[in-house]
Protein backbone atom coordinates (compact mmCIF):
# COMPACT_ATOMS: atom_id res chain seq x y z
CA UNK A 1 0.00 0.00 0.00
CA UNK A 2 1.32 3.45 -0.90
CA UNK A 3 1.98 5.79 1.99
CA UNK A 4 0.63 9.27 1.07
CA UNK A 5 3.10 10.82 3.55
CA UNK A 6 6.17 9.22 1.96
CA UNK A 7 8.56 10.93 -0.42
CA UNK A 8 10.26 9.23 -3.36
CA UNK A 9 12.73 7.58 -0.99
CA UNK A 10 9.88 5.82 0.80
CA UNK A 11 10.56 7.65 4.07
CA UNK A 12 7.52 8.93 5.95
CA UNK A 13 7.71 12.69 6.39
CA UNK A 14 4.43 13.69 7.96
CA UNK A 15 4.21 17.46 8.28
CA UNK A 16 2.72 16.94 11.72
CA UNK A 17 6.00 15.49 13.00
CA UNK A 18 8.22 18.39 14.02
CA UNK A 19 11.39 16.40 13.15
CA UNK A 20 10.60 16.94 9.47
CA UNK A 21 11.32 20.64 9.97
CA UNK A 22 15.05 19.83 10.02
CA UNK A 23 15.03 20.21 6.24
CA UNK A 24 13.67 23.74 6.67
CA UNK A 25 16.19 24.99 9.18
CA UNK A 26 19.22 22.86 8.36
CA UNK A 27 18.98 22.33 4.60
CA UNK A 28 21.96 21.00 2.68
CA UNK A 29 20.68 22.57 -0.54
CA UNK A 30 18.26 25.32 -1.54
CA UNK A 31 16.41 26.17 -4.74
CA UNK A 32 14.96 29.63 -5.34
CA UNK A 33 12.00 29.42 -7.72
CA UNK A 34 11.66 32.83 -9.30
CA UNK A 35 15.33 33.77 -8.94
CA UNK A 36 16.19 36.82 -11.00
CA UNK A 37 18.97 39.25 -11.87
CA UNK A 38 16.39 42.05 -11.74
CA UNK A 39 17.08 43.82 -8.45
CA UNK A 40 13.46 44.97 -8.17
CA UNK A 41 12.21 41.36 -8.01
CA UNK A 42 11.71 39.59 -4.68
CA UNK A 43 13.31 36.51 -6.22
CA UNK A 44 16.51 38.51 -6.62
CA UNK A 45 16.39 39.78 -3.04
CA UNK A 46 15.89 36.32 -1.56
CA UNK A 47 18.68 34.76 -3.63
CA UNK A 48 21.04 37.67 -2.90
CA UNK A 49 20.44 37.35 0.85
CA UNK A 50 21.11 33.60 0.74
CA UNK A 51 24.38 34.14 -1.13
CA UNK A 52 25.60 37.18 0.80
CA UNK A 53 24.61 35.62 4.11
CA UNK A 54 27.30 33.00 3.57
CA UNK A 55 25.12 29.92 3.14
CA UNK A 56 27.49 27.01 2.53
CA UNK A 57 25.16 24.46 0.90
CA UNK A 58 24.28 24.07 -2.77
CA UNK A 59 22.19 26.92 -4.24
CA UNK A 60 20.00 26.37 -7.31
CA UNK A 61 18.35 29.36 -9.01
CA UNK A 62 15.25 28.33 -10.97
CA UNK A 63 14.34 30.58 -13.90
CA UNK A 64 13.36 29.13 -17.31
CA UNK A 65 14.35 32.35 -19.09
CA UNK A 66 17.94 32.60 -17.80
CA UNK A 67 21.06 30.48 -18.15
CA UNK A 68 22.64 32.06 -15.08
CA UNK A 69 21.36 34.18 -12.20
CA UNK A 70 23.77 36.18 -10.04
CA UNK A 71 26.63 34.14 -11.49
CA UNK A 72 25.08 30.77 -10.65
CA UNK A 73 23.84 28.19 -13.15
CA UNK A 74 20.09 28.56 -13.53
CA UNK A 75 17.69 25.66 -14.05
CA UNK A 76 14.47 25.81 -16.08
CA UNK A 77 12.53 23.85 -13.47
CA UNK A 78 12.92 22.04 -10.17
CA UNK A 79 12.80 18.71 -12.01
CA UNK A 80 15.87 19.75 -14.02
CA UNK A 81 18.04 19.98 -10.87
CA UNK A 82 20.16 16.77 -10.66
CA UNK A 83 19.66 16.24 -6.91
CA UNK A 84 16.38 17.24 -5.31
CA UNK A 85 17.06 20.18 -2.95
CA UNK A 86 16.15 19.97 0.71
CA UNK A 87 14.38 23.33 0.53
CA UNK A 88 12.69 25.31 -2.21
CA UNK A 89 11.85 28.98 -1.72
CA UNK A 90 8.99 29.97 -4.04
CA UNK A 91 8.89 33.63 -5.08
CA UNK A 92 6.58 33.79 -8.13
CA UNK A 93 3.09 35.16 -8.88
CA UNK A 94 0.29 33.55 -6.89
CA UNK A 95 -1.34 31.97 -9.94
CA UNK A 96 1.80 29.90 -10.62
CA UNK A 97 2.42 28.71 -7.07
CA UNK A 98 0.18 25.64 -7.01
CA UNK A 99 1.96 24.25 -10.06
CA UNK A 100 5.35 24.96 -8.50
CA UNK A 101 4.32 23.20 -5.28
CA UNK A 102 3.12 20.17 -7.25
CA UNK A 103 6.41 20.09 -9.17
CA UNK A 104 8.43 20.41 -5.98
CA UNK A 105 6.63 17.46 -4.41
CA UNK A 106 7.01 15.33 -7.54
CA UNK A 107 10.73 16.22 -7.64
CA UNK A 108 11.35 15.09 -4.06
CA UNK A 109 11.88 18.52 -2.47
CA UNK A 110 11.67 18.02 1.28
CA UNK A 111 10.39 21.42 2.43
CA UNK A 112 9.01 24.69 1.06
CA UNK A 113 8.98 28.39 1.86
CA UNK A 114 6.17 30.08 -0.08
CA UNK A 115 6.86 33.79 0.02
CA UNK A 116 4.29 34.70 -2.64
CA UNK A 117 1.14 36.57 -1.51
CA UNK A 118 -2.38 36.36 -2.95
CA UNK A 119 -3.91 33.51 -0.98
CA UNK A 120 -6.19 33.23 2.06
CA UNK A 121 -5.69 36.90 2.90
CA UNK A 122 -7.24 38.07 -0.41
CA UNK A 123 -10.63 36.40 -0.78
CA UNK A 124 -12.36 33.37 -2.25
CA UNK A 125 -10.00 32.66 -5.14
CA UNK A 126 -6.94 33.01 -2.96
CA UNK A 127 -8.46 30.80 -0.28
CA UNK A 128 -9.08 28.09 -2.88
CA UNK A 129 -5.43 28.22 -3.98
CA UNK A 130 -4.31 28.07 -0.36
CA UNK A 131 -6.50 25.03 0.31
CA UNK A 132 -5.02 23.26 -2.70
CA UNK A 133 -1.48 23.91 -1.44
CA UNK A 134 -2.45 22.63 1.98
CA UNK A 135 -3.90 19.43 0.55
CA UNK A 136 -0.92 18.78 -1.71
CA UNK A 137 1.61 19.21 1.09
CA UNK A 138 -0.44 17.25 3.62
CA UNK A 139 -0.72 14.25 1.31
CA UNK A 140 3.01 14.36 0.56
CA UNK A 141 4.14 15.04 4.11
CA UNK A 142 6.05 18.17 3.04
CA UNK A 143 6.24 21.09 5.50
CA UNK A 144 5.72 24.56 4.08
CA UNK A 145 6.18 28.04 5.50
CA UNK A 146 3.63 30.60 4.31
CA UNK A 147 2.24 31.51 1.89
CA UNK A 148 2.27 35.30 2.22
CA UNK A 149 5.44 35.45 4.30
CA UNK A 150 8.88 37.05 4.36
CA UNK A 151 10.89 33.83 4.60
CA UNK A 152 13.08 32.17 7.21
CA UNK A 153 16.55 32.48 8.77
CA UNK A 154 18.72 29.92 10.49
CA UNK A 155 21.61 32.02 11.71
CA UNK A 156 23.69 29.20 13.14
CA UNK A 157 23.71 27.66 9.67
CA UNK A 158 24.28 30.98 7.90
CA UNK A 159 20.94 30.80 6.13
CA UNK A 160 19.18 34.11 5.44
CA UNK A 161 16.24 33.22 3.20
CA UNK A 162 14.20 36.38 3.68
CA UNK A 163 13.22 39.27 1.43
CA UNK A 164 14.97 41.68 3.78
CA UNK A 165 18.62 41.41 4.80
CA UNK A 166 19.06 40.04 8.33
CA UNK A 167 22.35 39.35 10.07
CA UNK A 168 22.81 37.97 13.58
CA UNK A 169 25.64 36.27 15.39
CA UNK A 170 24.32 32.80 16.30
CA UNK A 171 22.26 33.20 19.45
CA UNK A 172 19.81 31.27 21.60
CA UNK A 173 16.50 33.06 20.86
CA UNK A 174 14.17 31.72 18.17
CA UNK A 175 11.33 33.88 16.87
CA UNK A 176 8.12 32.82 15.12
CA UNK A 177 6.10 35.74 13.75
CA UNK A 178 2.79 35.59 11.92
CA UNK A 179 3.60 39.05 10.55
CA UNK A 180 6.58 39.32 8.26
CA UNK A 181 7.35 43.03 8.35
CA UNK A 182 6.61 43.33 12.05
CA UNK A 183 8.76 40.27 12.75
CA UNK A 184 11.74 41.56 10.78
CA UNK A 185 11.49 45.02 12.32
CA UNK A 186 11.29 43.53 15.83
CA UNK A 187 14.22 41.22 15.17
CA UNK A 188 16.36 44.11 13.95
CA UNK A 189 15.49 46.15 17.02
CA UNK A 190 16.33 43.17 19.22
CA UNK A 191 19.74 42.89 17.57
CA UNK A 192 20.43 46.51 18.43
CA UNK A 193 19.51 45.79 22.06
CA UNK A 194 21.93 42.87 22.25
CA UNK A 195 19.55 39.95 21.62
CA UNK A 196 21.05 37.35 19.29
CA UNK A 197 18.90 34.93 17.35
CA UNK A 198 19.02 31.30 16.31
CA UNK A 199 15.98 30.80 14.05
CA UNK A 200 13.51 33.28 12.61
CA UNK A 201 10.28 32.21 10.92
CA UNK A 202 7.88 34.54 9.16
CA UNK A 203 5.06 32.00 9.19
CA UNK A 204 2.56 33.96 7.10
CA UNK A 205 -0.84 32.36 6.51
CA UNK A 206 0.29 28.99 7.95
CA UNK A 207 -1.59 27.03 5.30
CA UNK A 208 0.45 23.90 5.99
CA UNK A 209 2.89 24.19 8.89
CA UNK A 210 1.40 26.04 11.83
CA UNK A 211 2.59 27.84 14.94
CA UNK A 212 2.33 24.77 17.19
CA UNK A 213 4.59 22.75 14.92
CA UNK A 214 7.27 25.42 14.96
CA UNK A 215 6.90 25.63 18.73
CA UNK A 216 7.25 21.87 19.10
CA UNK A 217 10.37 21.83 16.94
CA UNK A 218 11.98 24.74 18.76
CA UNK A 219 11.11 23.17 22.10
CA UNK A 220 13.33 20.23 21.15
CA UNK A 221 16.03 22.31 19.48
CA UNK A 222 19.14 22.36 21.68
CA UNK A 223 20.30 25.67 20.19
CA UNK A 224 17.11 27.46 21.28
CA UNK A 225 16.92 28.64 24.88
CA UNK A 226 13.93 31.00 24.56
CA UNK A 227 11.06 30.98 22.07
CA UNK A 228 9.55 34.34 21.15
CA UNK A 229 6.28 34.64 19.26
CA UNK A 230 4.04 37.18 17.57
CA UNK A 231 0.54 35.70 17.30
CA UNK A 232 -2.56 36.97 15.57
CA UNK A 233 -4.47 33.69 15.74
CA UNK A 234 -3.94 30.00 16.43
CA UNK A 235 -5.43 27.71 13.82
CA UNK A 236 -4.41 24.59 15.73
CA UNK A 237 -5.55 25.35 19.28
CA UNK A 238 -5.93 21.72 20.34
CA UNK A 239 -2.36 20.86 19.42
CA UNK A 240 -1.11 24.12 20.90
CA UNK A 241 -2.63 23.26 24.29
CA UNK A 242 -0.83 19.91 24.17
CA UNK A 243 2.54 21.13 22.87
CA UNK A 244 2.95 24.40 24.79
CA UNK A 245 3.13 22.89 28.33
CA UNK A 246 5.67 20.35 27.10
CA UNK A 247 7.85 23.15 25.77
CA UNK A 248 7.52 25.52 28.75
CA UNK A 249 8.58 22.69 31.03
CA UNK A 250 11.98 22.86 29.28
CA UNK A 251 12.34 26.50 28.21
CA UNK A 252 10.47 29.81 28.42
CA UNK A 253 8.07 31.01 25.74
CA UNK A 254 7.25 34.72 25.46
CA UNK A 255 4.45 35.89 23.17
CA UNK A 256 2.60 39.00 22.14
CA UNK A 257 -0.95 38.44 20.95
CA UNK A 258 -2.30 41.02 18.53
CA UNK A 259 -5.96 41.36 17.61
CA UNK A 260 -6.90 41.94 21.25
CA UNK A 261 -9.75 44.31 20.37
CA UNK A 262 -12.66 43.83 17.96
CA UNK A 263 -11.07 46.19 15.41
CA UNK A 264 -7.71 44.53 15.90
CA UNK A 265 -9.31 41.13 15.27
CA UNK A 266 -10.77 42.41 12.00
CA UNK A 267 -7.36 43.72 10.95
CA UNK A 268 -5.76 40.37 11.80
CA UNK A 269 -8.34 38.55 9.69
CA UNK A 270 -7.57 40.72 6.65
CA UNK A 271 -3.83 40.37 7.26
CA UNK A 272 -3.46 36.57 7.25
CA UNK A 273 -6.99 35.42 6.50
CA UNK A 274 -7.57 33.87 9.92
CA UNK A 275 -10.10 34.52 12.65
CA UNK A 276 -8.42 35.86 15.77
CA UNK A 277 -10.89 34.81 18.48
CA UNK A 278 -11.47 36.13 21.99
CA UNK A 279 -8.37 37.58 23.60
CA UNK A 280 -9.52 36.56 27.08
CA UNK A 281 -9.57 32.94 25.93
CA UNK A 282 -6.05 33.27 24.54
CA UNK A 283 -4.75 34.88 27.72
CA UNK A 284 -6.24 32.13 29.87
CA UNK A 285 -4.67 29.48 27.62
CA UNK A 286 -1.29 31.18 27.79
CA UNK A 287 -1.39 31.27 31.60
CA UNK A 288 -2.46 27.65 31.77
CA UNK A 289 0.43 26.61 29.52
CA UNK A 290 3.09 28.63 31.35
CA UNK A 291 3.56 31.10 28.51
CA UNK A 292 4.54 34.67 29.36
CA UNK A 293 2.25 37.09 27.52
CA UNK A 294 3.21 40.73 27.01
CA UNK A 295 1.34 43.55 25.28
CA UNK A 296 4.16 45.80 24.05
CA UNK A 297 6.93 45.14 21.55
CA UNK A 298 9.53 46.55 23.93
CA UNK A 299 8.38 44.16 26.65
CA UNK A 300 8.55 41.23 24.22
CA UNK A 301 12.23 41.96 23.63
CA UNK A 302 13.02 42.98 27.22
CA UNK A 303 11.63 39.81 28.75
CA UNK A 304 13.10 37.58 26.07
CA UNK A 305 16.55 39.11 26.53
CA UNK A 306 16.43 38.52 30.28
CA UNK A 307 15.38 34.90 29.92
CA UNK A 308 18.09 34.32 27.31
CA UNK A 309 20.76 35.53 29.77
CA UNK A 310 19.40 34.83 33.26
CA UNK A 311 17.73 32.03 35.22
CA UNK A 312 14.10 32.39 36.30
CA UNK A 313 13.34 33.68 39.77
CA UNK A 314 12.90 30.91 42.35
CA UNK A 315 11.28 33.16 44.93
CA UNK A 316 9.63 36.60 45.21
CA UNK A 317 12.29 38.42 47.29
CA UNK A 318 14.06 41.19 45.37
CA UNK A 319 17.04 43.30 46.43
CA UNK A 320 17.49 46.80 45.03
CA UNK A 321 20.80 48.67 45.19
CA UNK A 322 21.44 52.12 43.73
CA UNK A 323 22.34 55.72 44.39
CA UNK A 324 18.85 57.23 43.87
CA UNK A 325 16.04 57.17 46.38
CA UNK A 326 13.50 58.07 43.69
CA UNK A 327 14.48 55.05 41.61
CA UNK A 328 14.24 52.82 44.68
CA UNK A 329 10.68 54.00 45.41
CA UNK A 330 9.53 53.67 41.79
CA UNK A 331 10.83 50.15 41.27
CA UNK A 332 9.61 48.99 44.69
CA UNK A 333 6.10 50.13 43.82
CA UNK A 334 6.18 48.33 40.51
CA UNK A 335 7.53 45.09 41.99
CA UNK A 336 5.02 44.93 44.82
CA UNK A 337 2.13 45.76 42.49
CA UNK A 338 3.12 42.64 40.53
CA UNK A 339 3.33 40.23 43.44
CA UNK A 340 7.02 40.53 44.31
CA UNK A 341 8.51 41.52 47.65
CA UNK A 342 11.29 43.86 48.73
CA UNK A 343 12.13 42.39 52.15
CA UNK A 344 13.82 44.46 54.84
CA UNK A 345 17.31 43.14 55.54
CA UNK A 346 18.41 42.05 59.00
CA UNK A 347 20.18 44.59 61.19
CA UNK A 348 23.37 42.53 61.00
CA UNK A 349 23.32 42.66 57.21
CA UNK A 350 22.71 46.41 57.27
CA UNK A 351 25.67 46.83 59.59
CA UNK A 352 27.88 44.82 57.27
CA UNK A 353 27.13 47.25 54.44
CA UNK A 354 28.00 50.20 56.67
CA UNK A 355 31.29 48.70 57.80
CA UNK A 356 32.47 46.45 54.95
CA UNK A 357 31.20 48.57 52.07
CA UNK A 358 31.77 51.89 53.80
CA UNK A 359 28.43 53.49 52.96
CA UNK A 360 27.76 57.11 53.85
CA UNK A 361 26.22 57.57 57.32
CA UNK A 362 22.99 58.89 55.80
CA UNK A 363 22.59 56.05 53.28
CA UNK A 364 19.53 53.82 53.73
CA UNK A 365 20.53 50.15 53.76
CA UNK A 366 17.27 48.45 54.75
CA UNK A 367 16.35 47.38 51.17
CA UNK A 368 15.96 49.04 48.89
CA UNK A 369 19.53 50.16 49.44
CA UNK A 370 19.72 53.88 48.67
CA UNK A 371 23.33 55.04 48.65
CA UNK A 372 22.18 58.67 48.59
CA UNK A 373 24.14 59.93 45.56
CA UNK A 374 27.32 58.08 46.59
CA UNK A 375 28.89 57.40 43.19
CA UNK A 376 31.80 55.22 44.35
CA UNK A 377 31.63 51.98 42.30
CA UNK A 378 33.28 49.89 45.02
CA UNK A 379 30.57 50.79 47.53
CA UNK A 380 27.77 49.91 45.10
CA UNK A 381 29.36 46.60 44.15
CA UNK A 382 30.09 45.51 47.72
CA UNK A 383 26.54 46.31 48.83
CA UNK A 384 25.14 44.44 45.82
CA UNK A 385 27.23 41.39 46.65
CA UNK A 386 26.17 41.38 50.30
CA UNK A 387 22.49 41.81 49.44
CA UNK A 388 22.44 39.14 46.71
CA UNK A 389 23.87 36.49 49.06
CA UNK A 390 21.06 36.82 51.61
CA UNK A 391 18.61 33.87 51.86
CA UNK A 392 15.65 36.24 51.68
CA UNK A 393 16.83 37.67 48.35
CA UNK A 394 16.02 35.71 45.18
CA UNK A 395 17.06 38.32 42.61
CA UNK A 396 18.78 41.69 42.41
CA UNK A 397 18.29 44.98 40.56
CA UNK A 398 21.33 47.24 40.35
CA UNK A 399 20.82 50.87 39.33
CA UNK A 400 24.11 52.09 37.91
CA UNK A 401 24.88 55.77 38.66
CA UNK A 402 25.47 58.42 36.02
CA UNK A 403 29.20 58.47 36.70
CA UNK A 404 31.60 57.07 35.86
CA UNK A 405 30.39 56.60 32.29
CA UNK A 406 30.96 54.20 30.86
CA UNK A 407 31.41 52.08 33.96
CA UNK A 408 34.77 50.38 34.37
CA UNK A 409 35.08 47.00 32.74
CA UNK A 410 36.12 45.57 36.11
CA UNK A 411 32.77 46.68 37.55
CA UNK A 412 30.85 44.78 34.89
CA UNK A 413 32.95 41.68 35.43
CA UNK A 414 32.27 41.92 39.17
CA UNK A 415 28.52 42.00 38.59
CA UNK A 416 28.81 38.99 36.31
CA UNK A 417 30.87 37.16 38.95
CA UNK A 418 28.33 37.66 41.74
CA UNK A 419 25.50 36.50 39.49
CA UNK A 420 27.45 33.44 38.40
CA UNK A 421 28.42 32.46 41.94
CA UNK A 422 24.93 32.85 43.41
CA UNK A 423 22.94 31.54 40.43
CA UNK A 424 20.33 34.23 41.08
CA UNK A 425 19.06 36.60 38.40
CA UNK A 426 20.62 40.06 38.29
CA UNK A 427 19.31 42.96 36.19
CA UNK A 428 20.91 46.37 35.59
CA UNK A 429 19.02 49.62 35.17
CA UNK A 430 20.71 52.68 33.67
CA UNK A 431 18.52 55.73 33.13
CA UNK A 432 20.95 58.65 33.38
CA UNK A 433 21.35 59.25 29.64
CA UNK A 434 19.45 57.85 26.61
CA UNK A 435 22.50 56.56 24.76
CA UNK A 436 23.99 54.91 27.82
CA UNK A 437 22.03 51.67 27.74
CA UNK A 438 23.52 50.58 24.39
CA UNK A 439 27.05 51.32 25.58
CA UNK A 440 26.62 49.38 28.81
CA UNK A 441 24.82 46.43 27.19
CA UNK A 442 27.72 46.10 24.76
CA UNK A 443 30.00 45.57 27.78
CA UNK A 444 28.20 42.43 28.97
CA UNK A 445 26.51 39.50 27.28
CA UNK A 446 25.49 37.99 30.60
CA UNK A 447 23.58 40.74 32.44
CA UNK A 448 20.64 42.48 30.70
CA UNK A 449 20.43 46.28 30.95
CA UNK A 450 17.20 48.33 31.00
CA UNK A 451 16.39 52.01 30.83
CA UNK A 452 13.66 52.64 33.45
CA UNK A 453 12.23 51.40 36.76
CA UNK A 454 9.12 50.22 34.94
CA UNK A 455 11.06 48.17 32.40
CA UNK A 456 13.35 46.48 34.91
CA UNK A 457 10.44 45.86 37.28
CA UNK A 458 8.29 44.35 34.55
CA UNK A 459 11.10 42.04 33.48
CA UNK A 460 11.73 40.86 37.03
CA UNK A 461 8.00 40.19 37.43
CA UNK A 462 8.12 38.02 34.29
CA UNK A 463 11.12 36.08 35.64
CA UNK A 464 9.02 35.36 38.72
CA UNK A 465 5.98 34.40 36.64
CA UNK A 466 8.03 31.73 34.87
CA UNK A 467 9.85 30.63 38.01
CA UNK A 468 6.58 30.27 39.93
CA UNK A 469 5.12 28.25 37.04
CA UNK A 470 8.08 25.87 37.10
CA UNK A 471 7.78 25.45 40.86
CA UNK A 472 4.18 24.29 40.44
CA UNK A 473 5.05 21.70 37.81
CA UNK A 474 5.16 18.09 39.04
Amino acid sequence: MNNPSADRTGVDHSPRDSAVLESLFRPQSIAVVGASDDESKYGHKVLRNIIEGGYEGAIYPVNPRAETVMGLKSYPSLQAIPDAPDLASIVIPAGQVVGAVREAIDSGVRSLVIISAGFGETGTEGMARQAEIRDLCARAGVPAVGPNCMGICSFRHRLCGTMETLRSAPGNVSFVSQSGTYGITTLNYGLRMGVTFNIFVSSGNEAVTQFSEYLEYLGRDEDTKVVMGYIESLRDAKKFLRVAPEVTRRKPVVVMKFGRTSKGSMAAASHTGALAGSHSVYSAAFRQCGIIEVTRTQDLLNVTMALSMQPPLRGPGIGIVGASGGFAVAVTDYLEEHGLEVPVLDEAVQQRMRTEAGTMPYASVRNPVDLAADLRPEVLLKCADIVLRQPSIDGLIIALPSRPFPPADDSMREIERMQRETGKPVLICYYARPEGIDTIQAMTRRIPVYRSPEEVGQVMASLWQYGAYLSRRP
